[in-house]
């Protein structure tokens, strides 16, 4: 994709006149941001080079979300190969790490979130064309990223200055007024109306660069796709600022919209029997997940360096010609160890003596291929192979043998959100709702009409469907609601014979009823079903609360499952960039639980430091505890002083404090 070429094919397609230069506003130095001339925005013109401005901003921050993400957590390793870059991050040594590691450049994040301010105080909200107005989905747009920019911004530097005017001189970010990532989450909430939640994205069309420099020809994009949905970053919002109640409508409010809808679908992997001898994908391969048409947005990036910012993680998590195959990062031992500690429930879906019959294959001594043991997502999205070199290649004595690909990465884009990360999210805030069976089930069975109705009548939702009804003064019980469909019948001969003939109104009716998004038992799984079997059906899934002890809290249920969920987030999300931020974040929630030690603090240290302190040595003997062998040093950097105040040996330092 070249930008400069979408910009124009985008500017052609809004029909209007008058050009400003988002890519020349924004200039940086080392210390400080500053803007040209005050700019009013009020031409048709200015709406899409303004946000196609940011989006270039974007590119630049694009791989940094994911690897500050995995680099920081307990899901990935270094190997010899590793650049400095990476070291000074995988290390934790952040005062230390040098002014030119590319992965430590704070300023980048704040020319998206000064372009962002421009737009955002400068639009002219009120100017219409044809009766409607110009500019007011674009402002929703601008708002989101925005919001976006500043999450991450926190995720990796912790307190960070804020600012949401323009900075239009010199001015040093020291003089921002610091916030931590929650209140910054509560101050931008501040700026979101309900009402935008009802906005439809604004669409420019099907983006498509000219031929590269290269010769290639780029990536199309949908430009619906590289915007984020309201509902999603609201979501982040709330759930970062703990308002667990708004962040659970927000994602199913999402999940369930009236204009489309998202089951799970049905994408995992499955032994084909119960020998045990080869795996295979159902209703599609699980790697599908990771294609086009299953994420909801990315940022694009360009398909060479001559047309601008290109993505390196091809060339850090996989082989290729440009690093002689030999792969920067790969996935660690406390990955392994999180995997082959699950259990693969084999579920007898064919017996003709029952067909809800299920059997568990624990599948634990498989030592040629480890990775066969419990979960599979790991041996599915990751392939090594010993490659066959050319006689060039052997000559260069350059290349190595041993190769890998990581099947989550698409070179031209940059996924941002995909379903199963909103899913995990929902489950996240409905849990800490006081909503444990239901978070849980959106892991063990997925959550439709039917699999709420099966748990009720097993009496597990029955007190939480009524506490729904007024958490905190907010009745969420919505969330039990999932549309399914609304005609069985609804075939071509049905729409024709029952709603007028071949009318167009007929036909309007048919495509609305017959198309319309279906969830029910069919198109919905569990989570944990994605690489574990059929986890609804396995018994020894469940809740993991200590069930000797005298009296189960709600508080216990609600730690439980979030230790759960965590795994859950891990096996399915990793390599995707969320890891350090799903596990500070939750760390933060369970802050508050009283008679717990993170009680009153910022987080509860330990949670985090534990994992990431056995990513190179986890154990992998399940008859020992999994952190019973760790990193003690790196524990006690993360688990800090009193193991519950903000711990700034978790972020970044921003270029001011070093």
């Amino acid at each position: 994709m070249k930008l400069k070429t979408i910009l124009t094919f985008a500017v052609a397609a809004s029909f209007a006149a008058g050009v400003i230069s988002c890519e020349d506003m924004l200039k940086v130095d080392s210390k400080t941001v500053m803007f040209d001339s005050q700019h009013q925005l009020d031409e048709a013109t200015d709406t899409t080079y303004s946000i196609l401005g940011i989006i270039k901003q974007m590119q630049k921050i694009a791989d940094r979300s994911v690897i500050l993400g995995e680099v920081r957590g307990d899901l990935v390793e270094l190997t010899d190969h590793a650049t400095d870059d990476l070291r000074e991050i995988y290390s934790f040594d952040f005062q230390n790490v040098k002014k030119t590691n590319k992965y430590d450049q704070a300023l980048d994040y704040y020319a998206i979130i000064n372009n962002c301010n421009y737009y955002l105080n400068n639009v002219d909200l009120d100017y219409k064309r044809n009766e409607e107005y110009v500019f007011r989905k674009e402002y929703v747009v601008v708002l989101c990223y925005r919001a976006w920019a500043y999450l991450q911004l926190a995720q990796a530097y912790g307190e960070v200055p804020f600012f949401d005017k323009p900075i239009t001189g010199d001015v040093s970010l020291a003089s921002g007024n610091k916030l931590n990532i929650k209140e910054l989450a509560l101050t931008l909430l501040a700026d979101f109306k309900d009402e935008y939640m009802d906005y439809e994205l604004p669409n420019y069309g099907d983006l498509q660069g000219e031929t590269t420099g290269s010769g290639t020809t780029p990536s199309s994009h949908k430009s619906t796709e590289l915007f984020i949905p309201v509902r999603l970053i609201m979501g982040d919002l709330y759930l970062w600022a703990e308002d667990y109640a708004n962040a659970a409508l927000c994602y199913h409010g999402f999940l369930t919209n009236r204009r489309k809808t998202y089951p799970t679908g049905t994408n995992g992997i499955l032994w084909k029997s119960n020998d045990f001898l080869s795996v295979n994908g159902f209703s599609a391969s699980y790697t599908n997940l990771f294609s086009d048409g299953n994420y909801l947005c990315y940022i694009p990036m360009e398909a060479d360096e001559y047309s601008g910012v290109v993505s390196d993680l091809p060339n850090i998590f996989n082989s290729t010609d440009d690093n002689y195959n030999w792969y920067q990062m790969t996935y660690s031992r406390g990955a392994t160890a999180l995997s082959t500690r699950q259990d693969y429930c084999y579920h007898c879906r064919y017996s003709s003596v029952n067909p809800r019959q299920w059997a568990e294959y624990m599948n634990k001594d498989d030592e040629e291929v480890i990775l066969y043991r419990g979960d599979l997502r790991l041996n599915e999205v990751f392939t090594h192979r010993t490659k066959e070199l050319t006689i060039e290649q052997l000559n260069t004595g350059r290349y190595s043998t041993e190769t890998q690909t990581l099947n989550k990465i698409n070179s031209e884009k940059v996924w941002l959100y995909r379903k199963d990360v909103v899913y995990l999210r929902l489950a996240e805030a409905l849990n800490r709702c006081g909503l444990p069976q239901t978070a849980f089930a959106i892991l063990k069975t997925g959550l439709c009409n039917e699999s709420i109705d099966s748990l009720r009548s097993q009496g597990l939702l029955t007190h939480e469907m009524e506490r729904a009804r007024n958490i905190d003064g907010v009745d969420i019980s919505s969330v039990y609601s999932f549309p399914t469909q609304y005609f069985t019948r609804a075939t071509a001969t049905w729409a024709t014979t029952n709603l007028g003939g071949g009318s167009t109104a007929a036909k309007a009716m048919y495509e609305v009823f017959s198309w319309g998004p279906v969830m029910n038992v069919g198109n919905t799984i569990g989570i944990h079903s994605r690489g574990c079997g059929d986890a609804g059906y396995d018994p020894n899934y469940r809740i993991p609360v200590d069930t000797t002890a005298a009296v189960i809290t709600l508080t216990d249920s609600i730690r439980a499952v979030e230790e759960a969920l965590i795994d859950e987030m891990g096996l399915e999300t990793c390599f995707e960039g969320y890891r350090f931020g799903d596990m500070m974040r939750i760390a933060m929630h369970r802050a508050a639980d009283e008679g717990h030690p993170g009680y009153g603090g910022f987080a509860e240290n330990e949670f985090l430091a534990k994992r990431v302190a056995v990513r190179e040595d986890a154990t992998l003997d399940e008859t020992q505890d999994r952190y019973s062998v760790m990193d003690d040093a790196l524990y006690q950097k993360l688990l800090g002083a009193d193991g519950k105040s903000l711990n700034k040996n978790w972020f970044l330092v921003l270029p001011d404090e070093k």
